[in-house]
């Protein structure tokens, strides 16, 4: 008797155990089957766009990389936009006053007689050449009286614009030393200074916009091995820079 109740315990046992293993796989079946649900409503767009990121078994910090990788770029990307844009608008409304100067430039009696005075774009923004004859006289750094107004029509245009300027000075190779000026450099940039103190004390520009430099012979655009040559080398660039580009 003691066996039979022994055996019948045991095989009771076994039936429960049976149920229970049943019960949890029932249970995950049903887990698998919400899941697969909630899945099926999800954009498959987004569901992709959300895994591909989970790459390796440091998925999530990988995705929050990306997130903030992505949003830094998105940000640059939009500031850049914005440099470009604001350029484009000052380019837009200096253009006109542009072609003014260089038309009341040209037409002035002085500067036309000579021809000493050239235009050239740069990439961003332009410069005004000026013939060192048009300006000063030989191994004289004195602005010549006749091109004050146009140097004003420069000061006018400065106020309006945007722009950086730059007032550089350039002399021919032909050391020169006097009482006055011990060197080329020492000319060039006595040059650009008188330009530049006339633009803000006779002009009224700003002066924290105005730098200046004097090169002497440093930057030759032609041979100094012939008069026509030194004379192109002679001379005085005030350049004009965009602020707005980076």
């Amino acid at each position: 008797m003691a066996r039979k109740k022994k055996g019948g315990e045991g095989g009771s046992g076994h039936e429960g155990s049976w149920m229970v293993t049943f019960s949890d796989l029932s249970t995950l079946l049903l887990t698998f089957f919400v899941l697969l649900l909630s899945m099926s409503s999800m954009d498959d767009l987004k569901l992709k766009s959300m895994f591909q990121n989970f790459t390796s078994s440091s998925g999530i910090l990988l995705f929050k990389q990306y997130g903030e990788i992505y949003h830094a770029k998105e940000i640059f990307i939009q500031g850049l936009y914005e440099k470009l844009k604001d350029a484009l608008v000052v380019n837009k409304d200096t253009e006109g006053i542009e072609n003014e100067l260089a038309s009341n430039i040209t037409e002035n009696p002085f500067v036309n007689a000579s021809a000493a005075v050239k235009f050239e774009n740069l990439e961003n923004g332009f410069k005004l050449v000026f013939g060192q004859e048009l300006l000063f006289r030989s191994g004289s750094a004195q602005i010549r009286p006749e091109m004050l107004p146009v140097l004003m029509q420069v000061a006018d245009f400065i106020r309006v614009s945007s722009y950086q300027v730059y007032i550089d000075g350039h002399t021919d190779a032909i050391p020169i030393h006097t009482d006055k000026y011990k060197s080329n450099e020492d000319l060039s940039l006595a040059r650009a200074y008188n330009i530049m103190e006339y633009l803000v004390k006779g002009c009224g520009v700003a002066p924290n916009t105005i730098a200046l430099c004097g090169y002497g012979a440093q930057r030759p655009v032609a041979s100094n091995k012939t008069p026509e040559g030194r004379a192109k080398n002679r001379r005085v660039e005030i350049i004009f820079k965009n602020q707005k580009y980076f």
